[in-house]
């Protein structure tokens, strides 16, 4: 059994037994999405263009998606036009709301301006998308106190006003800053693993421009999130924001069960109207059962069972989740 100890054989074993007592029907949510251990956010300030020339094409080569704060008002975002309004939300990648020009204003108009500019910047290059939606949100450094005379609670106000979400602080999360190598980087994944949590790293430029950190830095970063695919959910902020307000006013009723199928409905206490993304849920069949189909509305899955359950992916607060025997 490899590493595991004496201690630890008597609690797996507990756990396996605890697993196959359970009755059919029993159901967890999963913590993060396809039962990850944790999720991960890569960020990016500044719309600059070394996350163009630099970034994307290394989070493209390994399937990564990030999210990305912009300043569309901007020459460097000018400069780079046809990437961010065209060909990297095309790609999948989350654009964020960062400011229109970074520099603030000198009353609350100036700073509400700034926030709906970029807002509107952000519906323009995602025309297929919803609007308004969840948008993230990060604000700008290093902005004198007298370009940024918004309080807190008055910034809350635009940001519910704007449907925004604020991102995790950037103090201790930010490249070149609280970390400056790759090996440090992977740690903080491994801390984020090691508490279930959704965890993020923040960059400015990669491989140029400012607070830049070494592009070799970067790809080992990245390494070390393929070497934990197992592990992690590498996302963007919104879906994960989403997921976890989900799951944590999550339940799952049991309405029917016999030999060849079992009924489920799921809710949730978040608004559909802005939280509507997909749970994974892991639920135990009875014995016998080697394969199932998973049917909720129009949605249609095929699963493996394992360890006397099935993993699946459902949508709160919609129709009934059917699980019959294949």
């Amino acid at each position: 059994m490899g590493n595991v100890t004496a201690t630890a054989i008597p609690l797996i074993l507990a756990f396996a037994g605890a697993l196959a007592a359970a009755e059919p029907g029993t159901t967890r949510v999963a913590r993060w999405k396809d039962d990850k251990a944790a999720a991960f956010v890569l960020m990016f300030d500044d719309s600059l263009p070394s996350h163009v020339k630099n970034v994307v094409p290394e989070l493209a080569k390994r399937g990564f998606t990030a999210t990305f704060y912009i300043n569309p008002g901007t020459g460097h975002y000018a400069g780079q036009r046809q990437a961010w309004e065209k060909d990297i939300p095309a790609a999948g990648f989350e654009l964020a709301n960062h400011t229109l020009t970074h520099g603030g204003g000198a009353t609350n108009a100036d700073i509400a301006r700034e926030i709906a500019a970029c807002g509107e910047a952000i519906h323009a290059s995602t025309p297929g998308q919803p609007w308004p939606r969840l948008v993230s949100w990060g604000q700008p450094g290093g902005i004198k106190k007298e370009k940024w005379p918004t309080t807190k609670d008055e910034l809350a106000a635009m940001l519910a006003e704007n449907h925004l979400v604020n991102r995790p602080d950037f103090g201790g999360r930010g490249a070149a800053i609280a970390f400056k190598t790759g090996p440090e980087m992977i740690a903080h994944v491994d801390k984020a693993v090691a508490k279930g949590a959704m965890e993020c790293v923040i960059f400015h430029g990669v491989g140029g421009e400012w607070l830049s950190v070494p592009t070799a830095e970067f790809t080992a970063l990245l390494d070390g999130l393929v070497a934990r695919a197992d592990q992690v959910w590498v996302t963007s902020h919104i879906p994960a924001h989403q997921y976890a307000t989900e799951r944590d006013g999550a339940s799952v009723t049991v309405t029917g069960k016999d030999a060849k199928r079992l009924t489920l409905t799921l809710a949730s206490s978040a608004d559909p109207k802005w939280y509507d993304q997909p749970l994974t849920l892991v639920t135990t069949v009875p014995a016998g059962w080697t394969a199932c189909t998973i049917d909720q509305g129009k949605r249609h899955a095929e699963a493996t069972v394992k360890d006397g359950a099935v993993r699946y992916e459902a949508l709160p607060g919609g129709e009934a989740i059917v699980i019959a025997r294949k």
